[in-house]
């Protein structure tokens, strides 16, 4: 039966909590890149840096296995203990127009470099330098963490699109394919969420939610994108036991085509603190130079404090406790493209509590002095010190915000792998 609820109804989006800053690393990310073909295979490379760098600026450890060095061996070896896994690449789900009767071996799976690989991104299954290791091959051999999430990003039919040349799916083909994909993750191998976008870097994007709002619901972090709409949202009963609900987004993209780019799968009332979380902690990583009291997070920009009229100062959001002072102001060391010490001269509310969280609201000289993007970016991706117990300055934080908008790199749908 078709469900369609309100976003007021469905996810509550208030009341998120922060993570406790300074803790010990234990997060371990893994993320796939299989071979699409010399001209894209760079481009999904980029998307998984994307989506690394979030990790990473969230003190996780990431593993890579890249194209052409996406074997089925470094695969399962960056998959093992896994609580985030990443797959890009090539996609074969259920149902497609090439057979009636789905293959487990080699559906619902990755796409990886295989027996017959040069060396480079050949995709070819004839010549075996692609093999497709399907959903039986990952639930007899895949290890990941207790309560892991699955992201599949741009991989044909994962979300519940078709291919261009079949026309946009049915509702009932798109929840078939998520149902399909999101069964051994879910119903074998313990996870706690399936996603799958095609939107550009929303694998980024829904690891920095994740990462930075782990008390907040799965539900909350689908709804999260800044491409989601909720009259876009259909939401369904599982019927194959894998997980509670499955939610599919029907919207425009590439080039205003409607079709399911965006789908979720499992509990959307569960939250990672208390699945894949569940013991681990979040922390900065160790040789990154971030220390205790350092806050990654958005910056946005405002026009400056009476009295400082010109200067690069910065305001902190009031929680952080810091008073400002009108004659001796207290200072933070705030790095981006580069690092400055900036006198604390306001305060502000900067959406405390809520996913627009904001770190920092840095005066427009200071953004200046930190940034070289364009103050119409309205948001910037920073580490705040606030003990200024560190000599060596943090390294930039990657931006994977949501607002960096997926529109304007997005990939030809000519081109997408299937």
């Amino acid at each position: 039966m078709l469900v369609l609820v309100a976003l007021a109804l469905a996810v509550g989006l208030a009341g998120q909590a922060t993570p406790a800053r300074g803790a010990e690393v234990a997060v371990n990310v893994a993320i796939i890149v299989g071979p699409v073909g010399a001209e894209l295979t760079p481009v999904y490379i980029d998307i998984a840096e994307a989506a690394a760098a979030a990790a990473e600026a969230h003190g996780a450890t990431v593993r890579r296995a890249y194209s052409p060095d996406a074997t089925a061996d470094n695969v399962l070896a960056a998959v093992d203990g896994a609580n985030i896994v990443v797959y890009l690449g090539h996609g074969v789900g259920t149902p497609n127009p090439y057979s009636d009767h789905p293959n487990p071996a080699t559906t619902n799976g990755w796409g990886l470099n295989g027996p017959g690989r040069r060396g480079d991104h050949a995709d070819s299954w004839q010549d075996g330098s692609l093999a497709y290791y399907g959903e039986a091959w990952i639930a007899a051999h895949a290890h990941p963490a207790p309560g892991w999430v699955m992201i599949y990003s741009n991989a044909c039919y994962a979300a519940g699109a078709s291919e261009q040349w079949i026309g946009p799916a049915t509702e009932a083909e798109a929840a078939t394919r998520v149902t399909a994909y999101s069964h051994v993750p879910l119903a074998e191998l313990g996870a706690s969420a399936y996603f799958a976008v095609d939107f550009f870097k929303g694998a980024a994007h829904i690891i920095e939610r994740i990462l930075a709002t782990p008390d907040a619901t799965y539900g909350q972090i689908f709804a999260g994108e800044a491409t989601f709409t909720p009259d876009a949202l259909t939401m369904l009963a599982d019927t194959k036991g894998g997980a509670s609900q499955v939610w599919l987004h029907r919207s425009a993209y590439f080039d205003g085509r409607l079709d399911y780019w965006y789908a979720f799968a499992g509990d959307p009332s569960a939250t990672p603190s208390a699945t894949m979380l569940a013991g681990v902690a979040i922390g900065a990583a160790p040789g990154s130079g971030q220390v205790s009291g350092a806050i990654n997070g958005r910056a946005s920009s405002y026009a400056g404090t009476p009295g400082w009229e010109g200067r690069p100062t910065v305001a902190l959001p009031i929680a952080e406790g810091i008073a400002p002072s009108a004659t001796e102001p207290p200072t933070v060391l705030v790095c981006a493209d580069r690092c400055a010490e900036l006198p604390v001269v306001d305060s502000c509310p900067c959406y405390a509590g809520t996913p627009d969280a904001r770190v920092a609201n840095l005066s427009l000289s200071a953004w200046e002095l930190i940034s070289d993007k364009p103050l119409e970016e309205g948001l910037i991706a920073v580490s705040v010190i606030l003990d200024g117990s560190t000599e060596t300055p943090p390294a930039p934080m990657a931006d994977s915000s949501p607002e960096a908008g997926p529109a304007t790199h997005r990939i030809p749908l000519a081109d997408a792998p299937y």
